[in-house]
């Protein structure tokens, strides 16, 4: 019993982590009670926690000698030995574990980790795998797996394996950290970056991750980015030679070569036997030109490659993630066992490709007074006189080599600006003591003051060379360098001034402002805060800041910071400017003219405050202020260009093209090379309708910046005016090559293409921009246009309705969708969808021109005529409407109405030969021979091969038996249109008319062959086979007529005359009632029957139809009237 309370009680000590009381208690247990098993084996765990793995085996050897199936402490001895870097004897344990307990998770996980140790990956990932059956939700099985894939180059399947670790502890950052290597050996570079800013997000410094994402964006191309992560490494590991090495690959990225320098050289400080960075400075010596330098890094890399394998491989992408142990044994059962991580090589470092640094943007900042000029003694007599300076001047008297008394007399003369005295006087301190420091750095600050700079340079490196650790040296040479335009030297000075003295707010401060000079506004930034951390409201910092975070588009705290300059120092005007212009970003228009007129109050003469508070009263919409301020602008600096285009950009808003077009061309008198004001010309020449000098302004403009897109597509559009389509799609073509992915331009070159009749390439054009924005609805409308004009209708509705999808309140989608309806028969669609148009839009007089065409096909008239009449309300000259409504009202019988509709459409266009046409044909109807063939006349002088004029010309000269010209008509109509039946057929009768039977003959022949189902033509030829006596086939003729046409009762009278002729009376009878039957008021019919009749002596039969022809005969002459009334007497 007390055994087991001593080891009870040890449990609770364990449990707590007191190791020791827990082994004493598991002792005095094990005395009391020796074969306990669980004794030796808890006490072997908590020697464990102490480190004491030896001490732990002995304890797991005695517990397995009770217990041979003591699971947990094979295993537990498994993990002892793994720590003791004993793997095989580890294996060994862990498969003993397994042996006696087939699922045991933990074993098949920490034997994979041993199998991975020594090289087994096989084994490894068998191992992993196991567990993971076990176990799916086993995050550092996945993890484990997905390191032991990579190594074995299966990328996919290791990031699957991450993925799927992070699918169930997100915030595993170790899985982060892999599964970011293995995203950057695919070259997935972006994902792999993700990847390790989500693993900062969850460790915000960590080193290893900071470098790892330098590395990355590094590659990305993203060097600043790189260089912020390197240095944040470096603040958390100041001993990484990788880190500095990558720094300088970075900097000599971006053409800062001094910088590079020095962090290869700290690199190499660190790690002497660092071969990357001794190659790499190689390499950048060579580009410097500094040759022997060179060979002398190349020789000594070679040199350490010679005597043994490198260090560090610094320059080799894709080192196999560590797989590490950190295990601790509990009390019983499982351990719980940290998951490995993965470490990524460096950068590779041959051959850094060099970079070109921009131009830096200007940056609104206090600037360092500078003097220049020969050197002059400066100051008066009464200078000279000062105290200070007679009494140093009465010292030196006495002691003529005391450096110090030259010195401070220098120092004297310099506060009182004599330069040329002091300098003399520093100059006198270095001769009698060469040594003397203070005296080369004061001479230094008194050359910059009157602006020698390279003597200036000269003794600030004297003075560095007597003492290297100089601060105050190294950031004047600094500044000197700055001063001669040289960022990368000036850089390189003010980190050097700050790796001697890191709290230098001075040199953060110049450094910032470089950075940003050569465009690494993240880095200026970050210098500037540096700097205002050490020295909080350091104005000029604050105002810097603010403007990089301005430039990088972070408004509130650019206005943050320009807040807290106003509140350090309301004097400072640039703060007003730079706040305001951040209100204006921001459309604070208010604000920004407020801050404004404050800058001015303090400087009433600042230009550049007027003119953006120009540009706020014109974004307030007050124009007239905004060029009152530009125009004060101009007085206090008549040769501003940008004051003009600014007053003149106003005045355009006003609508005062004269007064903007002035300003535009003295902004370009003050500055030729200035862009903008070509292109605002430009606009205003454009809304003039000066065509050829807006094209000769924006021709201008884009010599001055070839890849401005907005200037191409305003060529572009004038070209178009100019009916100069080629040079339009030209440009159109250079503004998508500049902007790829902008579908309106796509659109704009589309419509030309289809202006040009190239529809396939409008197609594509309108195709991409679909592709570019699904939802642009125009393009599908106008590639259904383009579809239609090719004939491809399924298309072109398709289109249509898809405009319609994306915007149903899209009238002209719906119009077009009609008229595509329309014109392929599909009249009540066409209808349906012109009227929704018309819904949309009732002022689209097209679409009710258009319903009026679909609504007179299908001879709906009265709504046609309707339709008509409102198109003319909202399009009074459009002549189709007045013509299309002419022919409904003819379709009606309204014949004046038609008249008068057609003679409108001539007013409208005299030229318009159909409403001639057509009048002619309404005037034939009424009878108005003459003006008839004179419309007619008329449509043929507009429109010499206009078929359908000269044959209905020829029928009304056939009206008017003026045969002749009848004939030459329908010649002419068979001449354009030979496949016109009723030509021939009509041409067939004016020869019959002048007795030309055998053309008549050959016409209607002619006209039969064209359409043999035609029955007048076969009627018309059986006539004149008659004239001609041919019997036989005038019969022919007309039973062909008459089997077509059942009802043509003239086809059986002459038949019955035929018959009759030929003395065969019955056929002539059943002819003449065939013909009745179908005409009852036939009078010749009944007169022709009457006398057959008689031949065959069938009097009451005659004498009826005697009776009927005179019922009938009120169109026959007198002389026959009274030639029947006879017959019928004698009868």
């Amino acid at each position: 019993m007390d055994g087991q309370i001593y080891y009870n009680r040890g449990i609770a000590f364990h449990k707590k982590g007191m190791f020791d009381e827990a082994i004493s208690d598991y002792t005095r247990s094990i005395e009391i009670n020796p074969a306990d098993s669980e004794a030796y084996h808890n006490r072997g765990v908590a020697k464990a926690g102490k480190r004491d793995y030896a001490g732990a085996i002995e304890d797991y050897n005695s517990a397995i000698r009770l217990n041979p199936h003591f699971t947990e402490a094979y295993y537990n001895r498994g993990v002892a030995y793994s720590l003791l870097g004993r793997p095989e004897e580890a294996i060994a344990e862990f498969s003993t574990a397994l042996e006696t307990d087939p699922d045991f998770i933990e074993a098949y996980y920490n034997r994979g980790l041993e199998y991975a140790h020594i090289g087994e990956d096989d084994l490894a990932l068998a191992d992993f795998t196991r567990a993971l059956e076990l176990d799916h939700e086993y995050v550092a099985a996945y993890n484990n797996r997905g390191v032991i894939f990579g190594r074995k180059g299966m990328h996919r399947e290791a990031i699957a394996d991450y993925t799927r670790a992070l699918e169930i502890n997100p915030q595993f950052i170790e899985t982060l950290f892999n599964r970011g290597i293995e995203y950057s050996r695919m070259g997935r570079l972006q994902d792999a970056a993700d990847d390790y800013t989500r693993a900062l997000e969850i460790d915000p410094g960590n080193p290893d991750i900071l470098y790892n994402r330098g590395i990355v964006l590094g590659k990305m191309g993203q060097s600043e980015g790189a260089i912020a992560d390197y240095l944040a490494c470096l603040e958390k590991n100041p001993r990484s030679a990788e880190a500095y090495n990558n720094l300088g690959v970075e900097y000599s990225r971006l053409g800062l070569y001094d910088t590079s320098l020095e962090h290869y050289a700290k690199a190499i400080e660190i790690n002497p036997r660092f071969v990357e960075a001794y190659n790499n400075r190689g390499v950048l010596y060579n580009r410097m030109g500094r040759y022997d330098e060179a060979i002398a890094d190349f020789s000594h890399a070679l040199e350490i490659f010679d005597q043994a394998p490198p260090d560090t491989n610094a320059g080799e992408e894709g080192i196999s993630p560590r797989v590490d142990i950190k295990d601790q044994e509990s009390l019983k059962g499982p351990t719980w066992v940290d998951e490995p991580t993965a470490t990524e090589s460096p950068v590779p470092a041959a051959n850094p490709a060099a970079g070109q640094v921009p131009e830096p943007p200007s940056v609104t900042a206090p600037a360092v007074h500078q003097f220049g000029g020969e050197i002059g003694h400066g100051g008066t007599v009464a200078d000279l006189e000062d105290p200070a300076i007679l009494e140093l001047t009465r010292e030196i008297t006495h002691v003529p080599d005391d450096p110090e008394l030259y010195n401070r007399r220098g120092m004297e003369y310099s506060r009182l600006g004599s330069s040329a005295h002091a300098i003399d006087d520093f100059t006198r301190a270095i001769e009698i003591d060469p040594g003397y420091i203070e005296a080369y750095y004061n001479r230094g600050n008194e050359y910059d003051r009157i602006g020698r700079i390279e003597d200036a340079i000269d003794d600030y490196t004297r003075a560095l060379k007597i003492n290297p650790q100089y601060a105050d040296a190294c950031f004047r040479r600094g500044n000197e360098y700055q001063k001669s335009g040289l960022s990368d030297k000036a850089i390189s000075e003010y980190t050097k001034a700050l790796e001697i003295n890191p709290g230098y707010a001075d040199a953060l401060y110049r450094r910032g402002r470089e950075f940003s000079r050569i465009g690494l506004s993240d880095m200026a930034i970050r210098d500037f805060s540096r700097a205002l951390e050490i020295r909080p409201g350091y104005v000029q910092a604050l105002l810097c800041r603010g403007v990089e975070y301005a430039r990088k588009g972070y408004s509130e705290k650019a206005i943050a910071d320009y807040t807290s300059v106003i509140s350090v120092d309301p004097s400072q005007k640039e703060a007003y400017l730079g706040r305001a212009r951040e209100y204006l970003n921001g459309q604070r228009v208010d604000e920004a003219i407020a801050d404004l007129s404050l800058a001015i109050t303090r400087d009433p003469e600042w230009a550049d405050a007027y003119l953006l508070r120009a540009r706020a009263y014109r974004q307030a919409g007050k124009r007239e202020e905004a060029i009152q301020d530009s125009t004060r602008a101009i007085q206090i600096s008549p040769l501003n260009a940008h004051a003009y285009l600014q007053r003149g950009i106003d005045y355009s808003g006003t609508g005062r093209a004269p007064e903007s077009i002035a300003d535009f061309t003295r902004a370009i008198e003050a500055d030729p090379g200035c862009f903008e004001a070509f292109f605002r010309r430009g606009q205003e020449y454009s809304g003039c309708g000066k065509t050829a000098e807006a094209v000769a302004d924006f021709t201008s403009a884009l010599s001055l910046n070839p890849g401005a897109r907005e200037v191409y597509l305003a060529r572009a559009a004038e070209f178009g005016h100019m009916g100069r389509h080629e040079e339009a799609v030209s440009d159109l073509t250079r503004a998508i090559e500049i902007s790829p992915d902008d579908d309106s331009t796509f659109l704009a070159r589309g419509l030309l293409y289809d202006r040009l009749g190239r529809m396939e390439e409008a197609i594509a054009d309108f195709s991409r921009a679909i592709e570019i924005d699904p939802g642009n609805e125009m393009a599908y409308n106008n590639r259904g246009n383009a579809y239609a004009s090719m004939g491809l209708f399924n298309e072109a509705i398709s289109d249509f309705s898809r405009a319609i999808e994306r915007n149903p309140r899209n009238a002209t989608a719906f119009y077009n969708r009609g008229i595509e309806y329309g014109e392929h028969g599909m009249l009540d669609e066409a209808i349906a969808d012109l009227s929704e148009a018309i819904v949309l839009r009732p002022d689209l007089g097209e679409a009710y021109y258009n319903r009026g065409v679909a609504y007179h096909k299908k001879g709906m008239l009265d709504e046609a005529i309707a339709d008509y009449g409102r198109a003319m309300e909202f399009q009074p000259d459009n002549e189709k409407a007045y013509n299309n409504r002419g022919n409904a009202y003819a379709g009606k019988g309204l014949y004046d109405e038609a008249i008068s509709d057609f003679t409108r459409a001539i007013e409208i266009n005299p030229e318009n030969p159909t409403a001639y046409y057509n009048r002619g044909i309404e005037y034939g109807r009424k009878g108005l021979i003459d003006q008839a063939m004179d419309d007619f006349t008329r449509a043929i002088q507009i429109k010499p091969d206009l078929a359908e004029a000269y044959y209905n010309r020829g029928v009304a000269y056939q009206r008017v038996e003026r045969l002749k010209e009848a004939v030459e008509d329908y010649t002419r109509t068979i001449m354009l249109a030979p496949g016109n039946e009723k030509a021939w057929n009509n041409r067939g009768n004016a020869h019959a008319g002048l007795g030309m039977y055998n053309e008549a003959i050959s016409d209607f022949t002619r006209a039969i062959e064209i359409n043999p189902e035609n029955p007048t033509a076969y009627y018309n030829r059986g006539i004149e086979f008659g004239k001609k006596g041919l019997n036989d086939e005038a019969i022919s003729d007309f039973t062909r007529a008459v089997e077509l046409k059942p009802d043509l009762a003239e086809a059986y009278y002459n038949m019955g005359n035929i018959h009759y002729n030929r003395n065969r009376n019955e056929e002539a009878i059943r002819e003449f009632d065939r013909a009745l039957s179908i005409q009852r008021g036939y009078a010749r019919a009944y007169l022709n029957k009457a006398l057959a009749c008689e031949k065959l002596s069938r009097i009451a039969e005659a004498r009826t139809a005697y009776e009927g022809f005179l019922r009938y005969a009120r169109q026959e002459s007198k002389e026959l009237v009274d030639f029947v009334s006879q017959r019928l007497r004698d009868l």
